[in-house]
Formats: structure tokens, C-alpha cells, sequence
């Protein structure tokens, strides 16, 4: 995708009634983020069973000639787009080697793996018959094929920009062949305007180096590559369908350093599990668990510090209402009540936060999202407390947001949604997603928005 900046922008009204005048809302036309089938990334196409040992046996039964010009294709065709090739390839011989050993069933008298060498009758394969092997146990991805959507959005660690204007990175859900969610990452600008522009992103990405151990992945990527090259991609056993809505908040931690962390939903095709991603910079990330009996939902977005000395959370416990939690342990969650349950029609299915609350000098500031008839899902807005966000200050009455036209078709009809939003300049940026399919911006003054929600009769 090339960079794309504001155009001239068309200003729609949010939902009107006979009390209430309306927000103004600006609708920007550009940035537009469609999803992009040709960004491809290398994953593991690991086969199971003895069907590992076939493929095996069938290189080693090449000459050495052959295994030779393959790999030379393969590489020649492939490493321009991949530079990690050669170590993915052999990552995923590596697993190959793993999944052969761990059957239990008898192996047949041929074939060899490696330097394994415990079957009888057969040749071992060469380095470059390793390395061919691996390249069967290996595809391209198109990650963001089939839709690109939830973003949420934090100020970025660097802010080399002029005097107004806000760097950002932008977390999205991207979803490829299979429904299978990633999180990758956009940057970009805001100017003092409320103009968003967007850079230019690479073509391929990588999935960094991988380790596990006690329950946390970490993954660290190389320096040089672009933050839009750097994709998570499910890994872990309860994630293998999906890493979904991540929402990223910049953490001010009491010795003055910054984290950012982003909760989300793994995804093993049946269950869920609440985790939470830990980065300082963007190129090494902690996934880490989540435990405790207010984790049993989709939705944590965690607040943007300590409140009275402890972490504090928004979730959707009960899978219709919004609850606020604190912990003494950022993984740990087993406290929470109830703040918010659904009261306006829009929003009678359920209702939950979309992202980290927003702190402002008149209390904490909360996307949330209702899902009303024909499932339809809107964007409101709470006003917390600031010392005491249990309290709600205010609410809106009418949607901030609703599904339109741009909404009315797509992966998943009449859903406009957001994990994040962020104030530049006095404006309130909300990238969101457009029926599951693709993401679009709105933003609107957050004087305008707080004098509605302080008017509010609660």
C-alpha cells in the first residue's frame, strides 16, 4: 500500500432526537485501509504423522544433483521477498524432526531424518537435503487476504515530528486464508488538524525469533526490519485460529518508564483465553496468561496506569456488561463489579469497552460498543470518575457512531468497532473497523463530546 493522507473531509451527524442536538462528526475519506492478499508471510506447513517420514524418505531418495537444483529454485525464487527464508525453512524442518519423534506408533524400516539415523536401510540426508526438506514444510501466507479491521492506536515510543502533530502505531486485526486473525502494525501521523496519514508498509512480513518457556512466548524482531514487517501470528496451542483485537495502551509505569501493553482474545477454533502482550519498543514482545476468575471473557482493556496503587481493567465478565477490576498482579485478575449494563435499545444485546480508557482533566474517557437489533454493532461512550472510575459520570444516550453505508455490506454486515482511540490537539481520533472488512477514521471534538457526556442525566 502506498501512503495515503486526509482528503477534503465529509462531516455526518451522529443519531438525533427530539433532546438531544447532535455531535458533529468528521468521517474522513482517506486513510482507507483495505485488506491486501498480496502481503504474504512464511509459516510452518508441517503435515502430521508418518506422512512426515514419507516426504523425508523421498528426498533422501534424490541424487545429490537433484535436492541441489531444487533448493537453488526454491531459494532463487523466494528469498527476494523472504530474507528470513533460510532460517524459517530450517525452523520448520527443526518441528518436523520434533512432531516424527513424538509418535508412538512403530516407524517403518526405511527413511532417515537427519542426523537422527535410528532407522535401518537408508542414507542420511545431506545439509542441503535438510534444508529442502524444510522448504516442503514450509508456505506462504497471505495474512491479510480476507479483511483488516479493529484497530487500536497508541503514541509512538519516538516523537520526531513537528510541534502538534502525533506519530502513532496502530495495531489491526488482519485475517487471512481459514479465518485465521494475526495482529501486524501501521504508522502514521496525525496533524494539528485531526488529518491522519498513513505510511507506506513492506510486502512481506517475518514472525521475528520465537522462544517459550513458563507460559510466555517471547518474540524478538531484528532492528532493521519496518514495524510493518513484524506480524504475531498464532503459535501457542490456545491461539492456533486466532490472535484477535488486540488493544494496545502506552502504560506509564510509577518509576517514570513507559510499557505498552495490548490484551487480547486466543482463539483455538472452540474456546477463548484472555492474554496480554508486553513490549517496551516494538521489536521484543512478551505474550503472557491471564488467570483469575473476572477472565473469563472477551473485551480487557487494561487503563493507562495505576489507580490507588493498582492495575485497574474494564471486561465484559458476563458477556453483556461492563465490569471494572483491579489486581495487585497485572496477570492475575479475581476482583470486579459491575458499571455498566446494557439500557439503551441500541445497545440491549450487550455492551463493553472498545479499548483503554482515555484519560482527560474531567475523568476517564470510554469507547464502549452495543449491539442492538439485526445485530447491529454502534460506538458510544462513558465518562468514569478519575479517582474513582467505578463511578459513571456520564453516557451517552445515542450512539457516537452507527452502522451506515459504508457499513452495510461486508465480512460481517452492520458492524462499525474499534480496540483504541487517541486525543491529538484537542480532537478524539477513532480508527475503526467497517463491517469486519476493512478500517476508516472518524474524529470529533473532544470539548463538543465531554460537554455531552457532563450533560448527561445518568
Amino acid at each position: 500500500m502506498s501512503a495515503t493522507h486526509t482528503s477534503a473531509a465529509h462531516t455526518s451527524a451522529a443519531h438525533t432526537s427530539a433532546t438531544h442536538r447532535s455531535l458533529t462528526l468528521t468521517r474522513l475519506d482517506e486513510p482507507n485501509l483495505q485488506p491486501d492478499y498480496s502481503r504474504l508471510v512464511i509459516r510452518s506447513f508441517v503435515p502430521t504423522g508418518e506422512r512426515i517420514l514419507s516426504i523425508i524418505d523421498r528426498i533422501a531418495a534424490l541424487p545429490d544433483e537433484v535436492i541441489h537444483a531444487e533448493l537453488e529454485q526454491v531459494i532463487s525464487e523466494f528469498s527476494a521477498d523472504h530474507g528470513d527464508l533460510v532460517g524459517r525453512i530450517k525452523a520448520h524442518y527443526a518441528e518436523a524432526v520434533t512432531r516424527l519423534g513424538e509418535i508412538t506408533a512403530p516407524r517403518p524400516s526405511k527413511g532417515c531424518i537427519a542426523d537422527q539415523g535410528p532407522v535401518p536401510n537408508s542414507r542420511a540426508l545431506s545439509p542441503e537435503g535438510r534444508l529442502l526438506a524444510g522448504a516442503y514444510f514450509t508456505s506462504e501466507y497471505a495474512f491479510e487476504a480476507t479483511a483488516l479491521f479493529n484497530p487500536s492506536i497508541v503514541a509512538a515510543p519516538v516523537q520526531d515530528t513537528a510541534a502538534g502533530t502525533l506519530r502513532f502505531i496502530m495495531s489491526v486485526r488482519s485475517v487471512g486464508e481459514g479465518h485465521v486473525s494475526s495482529i501486524s502494525f501501521r504508522t502514521g501521523q496525525i496533524d494539528t488538524s485531526g488529518g491522519v496519514t498513513i505510511e507506506p508498509v513492506k510486502r512481506t512480513a517475518v514472525m521475528g525469533t520465537q522462544k517459550s518457556g513458563d507460559g510466555i512466548r517471547r518474540i524478538q524482531f531484528d532492528s532493521h526490519t519496518h514495524i510493518s514487517e513484524r506480524l504475531l501470528f498464532p503459535a501457542a496451542p490456545e491461539e492456533q485460529n486466532g490472535i484477535e483485537d488486540a488493544r494496545f495502551v502506552r502504560f506509564a509505569r510509577s518509576d517514570g518508564s513507559v510499557r505498552y501493553y495490548g490484551t487480547y482474545t486466543a482463539y483455538d477454533g472452540k474456546n477463548i483465553l484472555p492474554k496480554i502482550i508486553e513490549t517496551r519498543d516494538f521489536l521484543k514482545f512478551k505474550m503472557l496468561p491471564l488467570s483469575g476468575g473476572m477472565t473469563r471473557n472477551k473485551g480487557m482493556a487494561l487503563f493507562p496506569r495505576k489507580i490507588r496503587g493498582r492495575y485497574a481493567m474494564l471486561s465484559r465478565v458476563d458477556g453483556e456488561s461492563i465490569y471494572l477490576m483491579f489486581s495487585e498482579n497485572l496477570q492475575i485478575w479475581n476482583e470486579g463489579i459491575k458499571i455498566a449494563a446494557p439500557r439503551f435499545p441500541w445497545e440491549f444485546m450487550q455492551i463493553g469497552n472498545c479499548g483503554s480508557p482515555i484519560e482527560t482533566p474531567q475523568g476517564w474517557l470510554v469507547l464502549t460498543h452495543g449491539v442492538g437489533s439485526l445485530r447491529r454493532y454502534s460506538i458510544g461512550a462513558l465518562l468514569l470518575d478519575k479517582e474513582d472510575p467505578a463511578k459513571v459520570k456520564g453516557r451517552l444516550a445515542l450512539p457516537l457512531i452507527s452502522p451506515g453505508v459504508r457499513e452495510r455490506t461486508g465480512y460481517v454486515p452492520n458492524v462499525v468497532y474499534t480496540c483504541g482511540a487517541i486525543i491529538n490537539e484537542g480532537r478524539l481520533i477513532i480508527p475503526y473497523g467497517s463491517a469486519d472488512f476493512s478500517i476508516a477514521f472518524i474524529t470529533v471534538d473532544v470539548n463538543e463530546l465531554m460537554g455531552r457526556l457532563c450533560a448527561t442525566d445518568i
